[in-house]
């Protein structure tokens, strides 16, 4: 039975009153006589009767008070207990891998500002993967890439792409020169071709990895120099420059998505609090080091 006719017959019961239990549940006392009227027809029997201009219950109706306030009582703690699990369940959350060493913990931190007993479940794959995954329902947020100028999810930050080398194996002097790049799909790896394809100086493409850690795992044995996000470099790594010969990278933006259909935690509120802490904390974080 719809709980919402229970609800107004037992706020008819409270308040005796067509108009005021009407008033109470926000509808007009047309449609809330539409609605008791429905109710005597699901339950065969006639639950109002008419005492000059007053109307009150009927021996039926006040037996079916004490049911209506049990169902509801009963309909009221499950999804209570429903709505408890749910928000105990890991928040899914997405991160391209480039973000997943410096930016990623500082929005759990953003999340668990707000919601201290959140736990998390966190997926890390490249930002067209990502996507696909909040409009099928596998995520309830993600960290994504997009253009500096694009207006999808909730801006972070823009992110530096940065030329980056082993300062032990200088493999930036090479001749030709060796690269280390992400995967066709990703930004970086369009934009580091074409710089270099419009200078002079020869190179090949030694290897292109989905990972981040990949790739520095490559650069740092000085296999290639490598192009990524600057939030993806820690400070083993020697940057290169104009000054190197290196033309300058684009920069990427840095936003939050939230899935459709998300986890009950997760809502406008949550991301425009996520902004804000990382407006606060995301430089002075980003400039610690961190420990490879």
């Amino acid at each position: 039975m719809d709980s919402d006719l229970l609800r107004s017959f037992v706020a008819f019961a409270e308040c005796g009153s067509f108009n005021r239990a009407a008033d109470r549940i926000g509808r007009t006392p047309s449609a809330f006589s539409m609605q008791m009227k429905r109710l005597e027809e699901l339950v065969d029997n006639k639950l109002f009767e008419r005492d000059g201009r007053n109307v009150q219950l009927t021996h039926e109706g006040i037996t079916f008070v004490g049911y209506a306030r049990r169902i509801l009582s009963l309909t009221d703690e499950a999804m209570g207990q429903l709505r408890s699990q749910e928000e105990s369940r890991p928040i899914r959350i997405g991160c391209p891998d480039d973000y997943a060493q410096k930016i990623l913990p500082i929005v759990l931190r953003a999340i668990s500002s707000v919601h201290p007993k959140a736990r998390f479940f966190v997926s890390v794959n490249p930002t067209i993967l990502l996507r696909r995954m909040l409009d099928q329902g596998e995520l309830d947020l993600s960290i994504i890439s997009r253009s500096e100028t694009g207006e999808e999810g909730y801006f972070l930050r823009h992110e530096l792409g940065v030329w980056v080398t082993s300062a032990v194996h200088k493999q930036h002097l090479l001749d030709p020169l060796p690269l280390v790049l992400p995967a066709e799909d990703c930004k970086f790896h369009a934009w580091a071709i074409d710089a270099f394809s419009k200078s002079n100086r020869p190179f090949t493409l030694y290897a292109t990895s989905r990972q981040a850690a990949s790739m520095l795992h490559l650069v740092r044995d000085g296999l290639g120099v490598g192009a990524l996000a600057a939030a993806s470099v820690t400070d083993e790594f020697k940057i290169l420059d104009a000054r190197d010969g290196f033309p300058p990278l684009p920069a990427v933006g840095v936003a939050v998505m939230l899935a459709e259909e998300a986890h009950p935690l997760v809502n406008r509120q949550l991301a425009g609090a996520i902004q804000e802490y990382v407006t606060r904390h995301l430089d002075d974080d980003l400039t610690r080091p961190v420990a490879s």
